[in-house]
């Protein structure tokens, strides 16, 4: 397959590596644009995934102040733009690290996703979700980035 004429403008402007085989198939870009309305809609956003959407718990680390959940999900997205990810990316894996006492009524969850470059989840638990525990009795769900963890 050929590269559109979008991914050549693109790549002609841009100096990185990221995209060099370009972004996709026209046709998924044009799916994933449409689907783009669809989310940006609160009304019909908030519907999308249901309150029972399995999520899988692999297992349980019992910590001193904590609990740490290895686990795992299917990506919403593949029930609604079918094809487009590449199958590695397809199931989520994220670590879910929880006070073993919540400190109020409140269960306060901090969501943090990884930059580029940052494999699995050591640096972000042990500097970021550790000390917000501690200091705020904060759960923190740490996502991984697609083809790290393989």
């Amino acid at each position: 397959m050929g590269l559109s004429k979008l991914d050549v403008l693109y790549r002609r402007l841009l100096l990185t590596k990221f995209f060099i085989r370009g972004w996709g198939k026209p046709e998924d870009l044009k799916r994933l644009f449409e689907f783009r309305k669809l989310i940006g809609n609160r009304e019909t956003c908030q519907h999308l995934v249901p309150k029972d959407y399995p999520v899988y718990v692999d297992t349980v680390e019992e910590q001193t102040d904590c609990k740490i959940l290895d686990g795992h999900f299917t990506s919403p997205l593949v029930h609604y733009v079918p094809d487009v990810m590449p199958s590695e990316t397809v199931v989520a894996r994220f670590q879910f690290i929880v006070p073993k006492e919540w400190k109020s009524k409140y269960r306060p969850v901090c969501i943090h996703l990884a930059g580029t470059g940052d494999h699995y989840y050591w640096r972000r638990r042990t500097l970021m979700a550790r000390p917000m525990l501690k200091e705020a009795g904060m759960a923190s769900l740490l996502l991984e980035n697609p083809y790290y963890i393989l």
